[in-house]
């Protein structure tokens, strides 16, 4: 059973986070600041940019597709069970500092790229 903690934030620091962000044009992870990836690595997957999944315990899941995400490493095996898109395998992807769930990283036989969890990052 997958069991989902929500961590809030006092103002000052979420205003911080939020010019950190903006000053540097960055995408970062909401929880840590880390520097996640950058808006010129969007990608637009099976026609978006954005997906809605639900997981199969029922969690539901805004992301958002992108090229690379060198803050976000891999964090679990590879696994073809309950795909979210047709012909990917996919792993868990975590922060590279503070290992709190970004999203997955979900890989073909000639592609990869990261769809990241839109609620776990902070955008310019």
């Amino acid at each position: 059973m997958d069991i989902i903690c929500k961590q809030s934030v006092d103002a000052s620091t979420e205003n911080r986070t939020r010019q950190i962000s903006q000053e540097e044009e960055i995408i970062i992870c909401a929880l840590c600041n880390n520097h996640v990836t950058d808006p010129s690595r969007q990608i637009i997957v099976n026609n978006s940019f954005y997906h809605t999944f639900a997981n199969p315990h029922g969690h539901v899941f805004e992301i958002g597709c992108f090229k690379d995400a060198e803050g976000c490493n891999p964090a679990s095996i590879s696994s073809t069970e309950f795909p979210w898109f047709t012909g990917y395998s996919w792993k868990i992807g975590a922060c590279s500092y503070c290992s709190t769930h970004l999203g997955w990283i979900f890989s073909s036989e000639s592609d990869q790229f990261f769809g990241l969890i839109i609620e776990k990052l902070i955008f310019p």
